[in-house]
């Protein structure tokens, strides 16, 4: 098995349900056999043939946007009440699986990634299926994903492993660690569903991961648009651009109105006033002076 995913001190796993009890009919699976894995000379060579797509992808992670789909999937088992053929779901996930690896490579992940994040998504997904209230007394552990694409039948154990040794390079495998969060966010317990006080220490694995990606991504803006008072600055600007000159002309003629309309109505009332006494005969004023 790849480097990524290699842990022989795994004797033996085994697929268990929300009680901790295994389902019926549960292969058990040796850990020191040779894993079977598929060469990815053909999944790389249909990647390349990939056309462009047809969305438009604004993911800084390629592996969470190549998973996307099957993050869906697991989001929609969680309310899952009702039972659903085994074998449909089984090649809908298959194929989802298939579709993840083609997409992750085309976008230009790492191999080595896609292999380890298939085998996250492939632990994330059986674990979803076998929690429901349905699948945990079916025939889906002879048929799970690990099983198919890895020979294994339980990665509840071998996720912790794996997000352990990522975590002491957080920078080279923050692709892998976004992914894993949103496999924890999304309800994934492993080996921590049966365990005393599990839940608790789940969640310190969860905050701390969270922190880890945090801290190298930043914080994500609070703002729905940083960018929205850009239209303000925009009309400031328009303001400053006129010149003096033209606010000055602008008074002077409001100011020349202005003393034009008040000298009409003063001579309107002037005449107004003189206009009795112009009608007056000048013998009458004398004689009666």
């Amino acid at each position: 098995m790849h480097k990524d995913i290699e842990h022989r001190q795994d004797d033996k796993t085994v697929l268990v349900d929300r009680q901790g009890q295994a389902p019926r009919q549960v292969p058990l699976t040796d850990g020191l056999a040779t894993p079977r894995l598929e060469q990815l000379e053909d999944r790389m060579i249909y990647s390349a043939r990939l056309g462009p797509a047809e969305a438009i992808n604004i993911s800084l992670n390629t592996l969470v946007a190549a998973a996307s789909d099957l993050l869906s999937h697991v989001v929609r088992l969680k309310h899952s009440d009702s039972r659903e053929d085994l074998d449909a779901l089984n090649q809908t996930l298959t194929h989802g699986i298939k579709l993840f690896e083609a997409h992750a490579l085309h976008n230009g992940a790492e191999p080595s990634q896609v292999m380890t994040a298939r085998y996250v998504l492939c632990s994330v997904l059986d674990e979803a299926v076998v929690t429901t209230s349905w699948g945990n007394e079916s025939e889906w552990a002879q048929m799970s994903l690990l099983s198919t694409f890895h020979n294994e039948t339980f990665g509840g154990e071998k996720f912790f492993q794996l997000l352990d040794r990522l975590s002491k390079n957080p920078v080279k495998h923050l692709p892998m660690l976004e992914l894993m969060y949103l496999c924890l966010s999304l309800g994934f317990e492993g080996k921590y569903r049966v365990m005393v006080r599990g839940m608790l220490e789940l969640e310190g694995i969860r905050d701390a991961l969270f922190r880890q990606v945090r801290q190298l991504r930043g914080d994500a803006p609070r703002e729905l648009s940083p960018q929205w008072e850009g239209l303000n600055d925009q009309r400031r600007s328009l303001v400053r651009v006129v010149p003096w000159w033209m606010v000055t002309l602008f008074a002077l003629i409001c100011l020349v109105v202005m003393y034009s309309g008040f000298a009409w109505v003063l001579g309107e009332q002037r005449e107004a006033v003189l206009q009795p006494f112009q009608q007056l005969d000048p013998e009458t004023v004398q004689a009666q002076q």
